[in-house]
């Protein structure tokens, strides 16, 4: 591969930190291969893999790294010998190129004893620690509600009137969890919720302007007055000269005056002031032509806004009260902060006890135990002193590479500067492709190197940039609408950087491909009220669904051909399609049914929606019921399933039989319907839930759900339901979740109720079941966070016109990392908050890091194109909003993916009449087209009746054709039947049994698999048998008691030292005082015949072995054929047995197994078990890999030794 001069530069720049910023397309992971390989290879100072440490974003990634490092050493060996690229491929295994909750996880197991920590703790899963955080808050507000100590009491029912709500503590519940786990991404995280309370304390004689919150506030004042001064700026440009305008002019410049001397304010009391004098004058014009109505209306509009966000949003919010009233606010709830911060410490220190009497772990423990580890006991947050491990570790890894810096937290940054020296890290990342705050990554992290560190190779530093631009993914016009697009959007002020040329990419195919890119907008309508638009919102994006698929369907009849891996074309496919979502939740469902309406197949993976889908809401219905039948929603649900079968019309009956519940209906509906199949479909449904409702309180969930499976046959309705193995995994995935709630302790059908309305209420939903395959032709539908690290020739980005979520504002509690925690001042007369200056400030600093993480999930979906990229987006009130964004207004103002999009080129489009019709090509890049809704309402008519359904009422066949899916699904026959009823495991005892033929010897066998072979697993030799068989046992002295009595002698006898009675007696007391022998157990040993073997050839032999293995377990894959001749051609079964002894002799093995059984002649004993002593030879030879050259049966009862040829 032709290496570009930067790229080279990252591959080979030794002994300094370096920081890549590879923008999208770029090759990093190459690169970041390629170095590791440079790295195990060079000639000078070649390392071992196990001393770089690879921390890689997700298992997926760190999987494939450990693939692409393979290759590229299988690729060197196989152009000649060369011992240091196999030493290393022998050594990947062992190398540490992981997740950091991997790495994190491996320092626990290696250090654990420097804490008091299980080394065998596992990390739970996500819905069991869910349910264990919300029983131990639960138990912790008892605690405090029932405290004796009537202060605390009182604190907290202060804080949990304030926070909870008339429904109980459900609210309050959730944010201590909020807080508690945003406290845990700090790497001090009681340090930081100590200084956020401390923020609030005061002290008596403070200015506002040295509170720590003030300066976000004055920042989005000066930034709207800028804002202000611009948009003036435009105006006046676009009315100099028009003397129809002068007076206009002249107000315009006067308040203009006004914006630039208030932004040249510094202190609070001065933009007080400046705000306080700030007036706008009322302004009329009469007179005007049509044109200059128009310019008059666009004049109107922009300064309506201006006035709007400095009176409004700004002057009314932070002016209408004085200094004091703020400050007095802060003080008001310093009370309340310092019990916030208490009841998340107690709740932390609970939960941990709880986690640790489980063996349980969560992803932030694994990190913070690891934090423990690699501190110094000395370190404090402003002195980090790292400790013995870590330098231990430090000495162990000579490089330490970090890929998707820019998406790692305080925590991990804190980790992986503990193990690393200070000039051998290499962190590769993108800043614009940071899209991660939610899971709460740090990006400031990224952006304080990539703006600090040096791009010179020359200077004496050891932190240096180096920037990879070019992009070899994209075509051309992708590559040009992105750098437009960023170039406006991405500033300082809006996301923290700007787009400048080391920003900008560079396209780097050269396939000649040009590509081409597509804006598809619609008007939905004038903007109404935030109901209406809600109400709206769907109507109008199925629409927009409806011009993807339109557009999808032309792609593929076109003819288009895409580029191919190997530099060459292929015709395009739906698989090289993919629609790109802010968010899938409501939206995926109705594009692909919108696809699949143009006859296009589509299949989106959904990370939630499980408990949406209709089979498990249907169980959850019926669960509900049988907890409480008097809920009239869930048994309308149910009665409307499948399980019971009445249409609309039956449920309107059902409600009009009485004034009661729909349960307290259902008899005497019942009892009046005409016999048919309505009426014992209901009487059946009738009895089968007062059996469930009798069995669930008697029995567990997931036993009652199994039940209804049986009894109903659900599993098989949904079965033979289109995607008929998805719902029935989903259907036993609800149950095996009830199972796991259930091992964990709870019980309850109403518990788990609850606990299911707790996961779907904190957004804790599951994924459904899926199977798709990568190459399967289908448009997929996903997130723009999904998408990332993908690439598409056709590339849909869709709901661009969807307003930013400000959903986290709604909280009377903001957290942030530098800012620590705003709190909403309460006042308790009428149970009532207004903002707090802390609150306000957060709020603005984080609505500005959202917007900006916006704008880097824009990057992330537009940059996921190849040859395609189409923009589809609606807006409300699109004419209006066209004249916005011709003034290319502040990127800061954006509340959509479009109002960063349209500004680009909006300017260029005479958005009106005829205009707004046709499509434009703006700069032979950007392809606009415009859409009308389509509206009115669509006259219905009630659907005519199937004449069929009277055919089915009659049970005869309607001549319908069965449908292809479903009669495959019905004739199928699994082509390996005889497999699917042979166990997977086998034992040697099974196999034995059923290569005997006769009666007679099958029951012998029976008996000897009981006491001669426990081959089910590894059981403890001292473990009695139950009482039951022991006495019975010991009763009848049977030969199986026997044969089980000397096996377990001959396992642990001492055999080399045993030269007479006396030794022997001693060893067998040695054997009782041990509790491996009982006294009676020791009575029924027939001493002398141990002592016969002991001097018989075979056992000095045995005796004389270097290398002995008794009670030999063992598990082996081998051919069926020879032992089971119904299983298909070319079976293998797993044989599982345990070898009564196995020693050395010379080259190869003796096997060596007794026998007590009461058989005559030695030929017998090879009758009986030569297929057994077949199967032992071929799996000692197989695991060990070495010849078998003796077999031995030696008979206690006939005291001879019986050799094998096998």
């Amino acid at each position: 591969m032709a290496w570009t001069e930067e790229q080279q530069d990252a591959i080979f720049s030794r002994k300094e930190t370096l920081l890549l910023s590879a923008a999208a397309g770029s090759g990093k992971t190459a690169v970041l291969v390629e170095r590791i390989i440079q790295r195990l290879l060079c000639a000078d100072d070649p390392l071992d893999i196990t001393e770089l440490l690879v921390v890689t974003f997700t298992k997926a990634s760190a999987d494939e790294m450990r693939e692409r490092v393979a290759a590229a050493l299988t690729a060197v060996l196989s152009a000649g010998p060369n011992e240091q690229a196999e030493r290393q491929l022998a050594l990947l295994p062992s190398a540490q190129i992981s997740t950091i909750d991997s790495f994190c996880r491996n320092v626990l197991r290696r250090y654990f004893y420097l804490l008091d920590l299980d080394p065998q703790a596992k990390v739970a899963g996500e819905e069991d620690l869910a349910v264990l955080r919300r029983n131990v808050l639960e138990a912790l507000f008892l605690q405090y509600y029932e405290t004796e100590d009537a202060a605390k009491r009182e604190r907290f029912r202060n804080v949990a009137d304030m926070f909870g709500s008339d429904r109980g503590d459900e609210e309050f519940m959730d944010l201590i969890n909020r807080l508690y786990v945003f406290s845990r991404s700090m790497p001090w995280p009681d340090y930081w919720l100590d200084c956020s309370c401390a923020a609030y304390d005061l002290p008596p004689a403070i200015a506002l302007d040295a509170v720590p919150w003030i300066e976000p506030v004055k920042k989005q004042i000066h930034s709207a007055l800028q804002e202000a001064v611009a948009v003036y700026a435009a105006l006046l440009r676009e009315l100099s000269g028009r003397a129809a305008f002068a007076k206009v002019s002249a107000a315009l410049t006067e308040e203009q005056s006004l914006f630039r001397a208030a932004d040249e304010q510094v202190s609070w009391a001065g933009l007080q002031q400046a705000f306080t004098d700030m007036r706008f004058v009322r302004l009329q014009l009469r007179g005007l032509d049509e044109a200059e109505k128009e310019l008059w209306e666009q004049v109107k509009g922009e300064r309506s806004a201006v006035k709007e966000v400095l009176i409004t949003d700004i002057g009314n919010v932070y002016f209408s009260v004085d200094s004091k009233q703020w400050l007095d606010g802060l003080r008001q709830m310093a009370p309340a902060i310092r019990s916030l911060i208490t009841i998340v410490k107690d709740f932390a220190a609970a939960y941990e006890i709880r986690k640790k009497e489980k063996g349980w772990l969560d992803f932030s423990d694994l990190e913070h135990f690891c934090l423990r580890i690699l501190l110094d006991p000395v370190s404090t947050p402003l002195h980090v002193v790292p400790s013995l491990a870590a330098l231990e570790l430090r000495k162990l890894f000579k490089e330490v590479m970090i890929d998707e810096y820019q998406d790692t937290n305080g925590v991990q940054e804190l980790i992986t500067s503990l193990v690393s020296s200070g000039d051998n890290r290499f962190m590769v990342g993108d800043i614009k492709q940071s899209i991660y705050r939610f899971r709460l990554a740090d990006p400031t992290l990224f952006l304080h190197k990539y703006k600090t560190f040096t791009t010179d190779k020359t200077a004496d530093r050891r932190e240096r940039r180096i920037d990879l631009s070019k992009n070899f993914r994209s075509a051309a016009a992708v590559i040009d609408s992105v750098n437009e697009v960023f170039s406006y959007a991405m500033t300082e002020a809006a996301a923290g950087m700007i787009y400048s040329t080391a920003e900008r990419l560079y396209c780097g195919r050269n396939d000649g491909e040009e590509g081409r890119v597509e804006v598809h907008l619609f008007d939905k309508g004038a903007a109404g009220s935030d109901d209406r638009e809600e109400k709206e919102a769907l109507s109008a994006f199925e629409e927009e669904c409806g011009i993807v698929a339109r557009r999808l369907r032309e792609l593929r009849e076109e003819g288009l051909t895409v580029a191919t891996k190997d530099g060459g074309r292929e015709p395009l496919s739906y698989r090289h399609m993919v629609i790109l979502l802010r968010s899938t939740a409501d939206k995926a469902e109705s594009m692909a049914e919108a696809l699949q309406r143009e006859g296009i197949p589509a299949y989106t993976e959904q990370k939630g929606g499980y408990f949406a889908a209709v089979e498990v809401e249907m169980m959850l219905s019926l669960l509900r019921c049988i907890d409480n039948p008097e809920q009239d929603l869930p048994l309308a649900a149910v009665l409307r399933s499948p399980l019971v079968g009445l249409n609309e019309e039956s449920l309107a009956e059902l409600r009009l039989v009485g004034s009661g519940t729909l349960w307290r209906n259902l008899p005497s509906y019942a009892a009046a319907l005409p016999a048919g199949l309505k009426r014992d479909s209901v009487q059946h449904f009738f009895h089968l839930f007062t059996c469930w409702r009798t069995f669930a309180r008697r029995s567990s969930v997931s036993e009652l759900l199994q039940k209804i499976y049986d009894d109903t046959g659900y599993l098989s309705y949904v079965g033979a339901m289109e995607g008929g193995s998805l719902r029935q995994e989903n259907l036993k995935a609800l149950r095996e979740r009830a199972r796991v709630y259930e091992d964990n302790g709870y019980r309850g059908l109403y518990r788990y109720l609850r606990f299911i309305d707790m996961l779907r209420s904190n957004n804790h939903d599951l994924a459904p079941a899926n199977g798709l395959g990568e190459g399967e032709d289908v448009v997929r539908i996903m997130t723009i966070h999904k998408s990332k690290g993908l690439e598409f020739p056709v590339v849909v980005v869709a709901d661009m016109g969807k307003s930013f979520n400000r959903q986290d504002f709604k909280s009377p509690l903001l957290f942030h990392n530098e800012l620590g925690i705003g709190i909403k001042v309460y006042h308790e007369k009428w149970r009532a908050y207004t903002p707090s200056l802390a609150w306000n400030s957060i709020k603005q600093r984080r609505i500005w890091e959202d917007n900006a993480e916006e704008e880097r999930l824009l990057y992330v979906a537009m940059t996921r194109a190849k040859e395609r990229l189409i923009l589809v987006g609606k807006a409300a009130d699109l004419e209006k909003k066209w004249r916005q964004w011709q003034q290319r207004p502040d990127p800061l103002r954006a509340k959509t993916y479009l109002d960063w999009i349209c500004p680009v080129f909006a300017a260029a489009i005479p958005y009106h009449g005829e205009a707004a019709t046709r499509p434009w090509i703006v700069r032979r890049l950007w392809h606009v087209y415009f859409h009308q809704q389509r509206s009115g309402a669509v006259p219905v008519r009630p659907p005519e009746p199937d004449p069929r359904l009277a055919l089915v009422r009659d049970g005869r066949h309607t001549g319908t054709e069965v449908p292809s899916w479903l009669e495959k699904r019905l004739v199928w026959q699994y082509a390996y039947p005889q497999a699917v009823v042979t166990p997977a495991k086998v034992s040697v005892s099974e196999l034995k049994r059923q290569s005997v033929q006769t009666k007679a010897a099958a029951a012998v066998m029976a008996e000897e698999a009981l006491s001669l072979f426990p081959e089910k697993g590894t059981v403890s030799p001292f473990r009695e048998p139950p009482a039951w068989l022991a006495a019975d046992m010991r009763t009848t002295k049977s030969g199986t008691y026997r044969g089980t009595v000397f096996h377990k002698v001959m396992q642990y006898l001492p055999l080399r030292q045993l030269s007479g009675k006396a030794e022997l007696e001693e060893a067998l007391a040695a054997l009782r005082n041990k509790g491996i022998l009982s006294a009676e157990e020791a009575g029924l040993v027939d001493g002398q015949a141990i002592l016969d073997f002991c001097a018989s050839p075979l056992g000095r032999r045995l005796a004389a072995s270097p290398q002995v293995y008794r009670e030999y377990p063992f598990s082996v894959l081998l051919s069926a054929a020879p032992y089971l001749p119904a299983l298909e051609k070319g079976e293998t079964i797993m044989v599982q047995g345990v070898l009564d002894c196995l020693f050395r002799e010379g080259n190869g093995w003796v096997l060596l197994d007794y026998k007590t059984d009461h058989l005559d002649t030695a030929a017998a004993f090879k009758a009986r078990y030569r297929v057994q002593l077949d199967l032992y030879k071929r799996a000692v030879e197989q695991i060990r890999h070495e010849s078998v050259s003796n077999v031995y049966i030696y008979s206690f009862y006939l005291q001879q030794i019986i050799p094998f040829t096998v």
